[in-house]
């Protein structure tokens, strides 16, 4: 092979790797939140007496990395209609490669999409076993505290009983539920859009930290003050004591038998492993609503990217998943108040450190 011909690709992985070095500082903000929450879980093992358990890890690489080809791949389906929708000159398959060459392969986009999955695996390290170790580090206590407080913020009744009017209709309460489970690749979608950014933005940190921040605050940090197990488990909680949830329940539990309703056999295995302690679905966290707080986030992010009509359908999916974290007895309303605050706080702590870092780097906010 000629100089020539070697020259071009010596350069593009000499210039990715130094793309991937300076990454490290690029991303310090983010490895050191992750850092920080691994050592607090390594404490907390020590404190219970638990050893770490990567299972739950290593569950989420298959989906994750399936979900990431799937992506790129509908990338690629995209970009190959378009490039026969505008009249491309010349090959199709060439410009293709133009397009995989010079944005998917760019340097600046492996260095990113490399710290995000490290920074990130460093970080579901501590997370995972951080709410895995919540009923260990804090009995579950706080539920009849906030079935009393909703039932008092909600003038005398619960939040469910106020939506059952609405939304107890079998196909109604099915598609809440779908929606309920969109959540995961709508999460996994607005994370890869950021983390494997091709450019290093103010807007991919930022956004990258106020996410883990908010899963840390919210479920780390609340989620273990707060131990509690929501409105569906109440009763298996306390089977001494009045269910008031039992209507709820059964509602979900008539409409599963003619469509899936996947919070029902979720909850079963969710105490069933926490009952045992084995298991790959393990933790228990109420209080408070994460699916609520992160949806927020996706919402910010939308209007933060400039993208006006994501922030407004993302800002509709954070109310409809608010009012299926109740209607599918997941969270007590108060629970999806909180996340919502979590979130909003955490966005705006991580703008004013990722507007510090850059300032401190000497990099524009852009």
């Amino acid at each position: 092979m000629s100089e020539a011909l070697t020259l071009p690709l010596q350069n593009r992985l000499s210039g990715t790797a130094a793309c991937i070095i300076h990454g490290f500082r690029a991303n310090a903000v983010l490895y050191v939140l992750a850092a920080f929450v691994f050592l607090v879980a390594v404490a907390e093992s020590i404190w219970i007496g638990l050893p770490f358990d990567i299972k739950m890890v290593t569950a989420f690489t298959a989906p994750v990395l399936t979900l990431l080809c799937g992506l790129i791949l509908i990338g690629i389906v995209a970009e190959l209609v378009r490039l026969y929708w505008t009249g491309y000159e010349g090959s199709a398959l060439g410009g293709l490669w133009l397009k995989i060459s010079d944005d998917y392969l760019a340097p600046q986009r492996i260095s990113n999409s490399i710290h995000a999955f490290l920074f990130m695996s460093l970080y579901m390290l501590g997370f995972a076993f951080i709410k895995k170790a919540i009923p260990l580090a804090v009995p579950f206590s706080w539920d009849v505290t906030f079935m009393e407080w909703d039932q008092v913020m909600h003038f005398g009744a619960q939040p469910y009983e106020w939506l059952a009017p609405l939304l107890n209709v079998p196909w109604v309460t099915f598609l809440i539920n779908v929606n309920y489970n969109i959540w995961f690749f709508v999460m996994f979608t607005c994370w890869f859009w950021q983390g494997f950014g091709p450019k290093d933005t103010a807007l991919r940190t930022h956004f990258l930290l106020g996410f883990t921040l908010t899963w840390f605050v919210g479920t780390s940090v609340c989620g273990t003050i707060f131990s509690s197990v929501g409105p569906g488990l109440y009763g298996r909680l306390m089977p001494e004591v009045q269910d008031p949830f039992v209507p709820l329940m059964d509602w979900l539990h008539e409409v599963a038998q003619v469509h899936t309703i996947f919070v029902i056999p979720t909850m079963d295995e969710l105490w069933k492993d926490y009952e045992t302690g084995t298991g790959l679905i393990n933790g228990i966290s109420a209080m408070p609503s994460m699916h609520v707080g992160t949806s927020v986030l996706f919402a910010i992010l939308g209007f933060s990217a400039g993208k006006k009509w994501l922030g407004y359908l993302m800002s509709v999916f954070a109310f409809l998943i608010f009012i299926g974290s109740i209607h599918l007895g997941w969270h007590y309303a108060i629970d999806g108040y909180a996340g919502a605050a979590i979130a909003v706080a955490c966005w705006w702590i991580s703008g004013k450190i990722v507007a510090w870092d850059r300032r401190k780097r000497g990099v524009a906010e852009t």
